[in-house]
């Protein structure tokens, strides 16, 4: 049986999953904590245009990468599209890659934004002493690969409380 959290429902337990590494497309950018609910949905629509205007068939689900976290000022934030193989990017939409490891995973679904499950996820990794590849800076957290995915279709479903996203954080090796 799920688990709520607050307004979201935890899908699956915390736990260790080994990942290959998965190839993105996107637009990297600095995004005020205030305009992160908007900024990611139209950088979406953005990598979507750029996609389409390049003749590219498919692509898979959207994701958002953080880079660093400076909580209630700034985001490093790549927002973009898994792909099923790499394709050339330019100077605006970057290709990048998730790099392949073991990750600290969770799924949830809700409208809460990824603040209840990305915080689900962090105390179950304190709790079990696990660590994540992650250093401190004046500027904020910084991440060697923290993401979230979204597992369901938004643009099918618009009703955001149904989404299901991923949340991923890989753990230092």
């Amino acid at each position: 049986m799920p688990k709520p959290l607050q307004e979201s429902v935890l899908l699956t337990r915390p736990g260790l999953e080994q990942r290959e590494a998965l190839v993105t497309i996107g637009i990297r950018e600095l995004i005020p904590s205030s305009t992160i609910a908007s900024a990611i949905p139209k950088t979406l629509r953005q990598v979507k245009t750029w996609l389409v205007q390049h003749g590219i068939p498919e692509w898979g689900q959207p994701f958002f990468r953080f880079y660093r976290i400076h909580m209630g000022a700034q985001y490093d934030l790549e927002v973009g599209y898994l792909l099923p193989a790499p394709v050339p990017g330019d100077a605006a939409v970057i290709r990048g890659e998730i790099p392949a490891g073991t990750y600290g995973v969770l799924r949830y679904k809700g409208k809460n934004r990824g603040y209840q499950g990305n915080k689900a996820l962090l105390d179950w990794a304190k709790a079990a002493g696990i660590e994540w590849d992650r250093w401190d800076s004046p500027a904020g957290d910084h991440f060697r690969c923290r993401y979230e995915v979204y597992l369901s279709d938004i643009e099918r479903e618009p009703d955001h409380k149904n989404w299901i996203k991923e949340v991923c954080i890989l753990v230092k090796s």
